[in-house]
């Protein structure tokens, strides 16, 4: 395992970069509501009624409408969604998390695409356990009877495939990757994007406030800049190795702590 270093110059700077970045994610109207906020590729406008049109990350635009209300012209049926979100399919883990961060991961999953033993996460294993959430088939063969037999709201998924699947079924659908890797930035407020299915913006706002403080505190310490080891980050397959690219929010955070991400001169997704 390799320890990192970093220097105290660069660990000042990136944290009042970090800090420019949550200021700046937001416009402000007169009185403070939100008109327009940008995550990454991912973006929210807020319209007329407490809708909200949103952008994905393949650039579809959906809009957000609260339960029972009408939803605003110029929108087809399979661009709306209504809020709050109560039931909802999740492919990622890491979006899994960031429901469990928001605090309604065991009100609102009910299917994912890995099975019991792939899990960690105690509120999958029990949902899985007592019926609630469902194992609808590996991403890469998702079972589109099972998912129509549980009644989801909404799939939140990394497949720009399966969309045009799942909207057959009359279920909405959210791409929740884009075509070039997160950066810290993104990486770190995706959350406050995801939360706005679930009117959990406030929750969202806590665990970046959360987030944010703990990387300070870890920038903060008195590192030696004597050292930095050579580093790379990726999976091995078969026949395969995949790697992070150096624009994405792991290089960057090997960067930040001291070490020498060794793809940095190369973009790409994630």
């Amino acid at each position: 395992m390799y320890k990192f270093h970093s220097h105290r110059a660069l660990i000042k700077l990136c944290i009042a970069a970090l800090g420019v970045f949550l200021l700046a994610a937001c416009r402000q109207e007169a009185g403070g509501r939100t008109s327009f906020r940008s995550i990454g590729e991912f973006s929210v406008k807020t319209l007329p009624d407490n809708c909200k049109e949103i952008r994905d990350g393949a650039g579809r635009t959906l809009v957000l409408v609260p339960r029972g209300q009408k939803p605003p012209d110029g929108y087809e049926r399979h661009q709306i969604i209504e809020i709050p979100v109560r039931r909802v399919v999740v492919y990622s883990g890491y979006n899994v998390a960031l429901l469990k961060a928001l605090g309604i991961l065991d009100k609102v999953l009910v299917g994912v695409t890995r099975k019991k033993e792939y899990w960690t996460i105690e509120e999958v294993k029990k949902g899985m356990e007592n019926g609630r959430v469902t194992y609808i088939g590996e991403s890469s063969a998702v079972d589109f009877e099972r998912l129509k037999a549980i009644e989801p709201d909404l799939v939140l998924t990394w497949d720009p495939s399966v969309i045009s699947g799942i909207m057959e079924l009359d279920i909405p659908g959210v791409i929740t990757t884009t075509a070039e890797a997160m950066n810290l930035d993104t990486r770190m407020r995706f959350v406050q994007f995801l939360a706005l299915f679930f009117n959990r913006e406030k929750e969202a706002d806590e665990y970046v406030a959360r987030v944010s403080s703990a990387i300070k505190r870890i920038y903060s310490l008195n590192l030696s800049p004597d050292v930095r080891p050579k580093v790379i980050w990726g999976d091995i397959y078969e026949k395969r190795v995949l790697v992070e690219p150096g624009n994405s929010w792991v290089a960057e955070m090997v960067n930040l702590a001291g070490g020498d991400y060794l793809f940095s001169d190369i973009a790409g997704g994630s």
